[in-house]
């Protein structure tokens, strides 16, 4: 299992994309990926679009409502 794979596997366990998952994605994401961490990502980006994974870092840029 690749690091992206674990990264993409934890956040879709958890139901909660981090921060510093987020970033590590970045940092693993150098251009030199195969076709199963491509697979990988294309299930995070489907888990996020149907809501199943949340985007944390998005959540803590938005301004609280009151």
């Amino acid at each position: 299992m690749s690091r992206i794979d674990q990264v993409v596997q934890t956040a879709i366990c958890s139901g909660y994309l981090t921060t510093e998952a987020e970033q590590r994605l970045c940092q693993y994401f150098d251009g030199n990926c195969n076709l199963h961490d491509i697979i990988a990502l294309t299930m995070l980006q489907r888990a996020l679009s149907s809501g199943q994974v949340k985007r944390l870092s998005q959540e803590e840029t938005q301004p609280c409502e009151v």
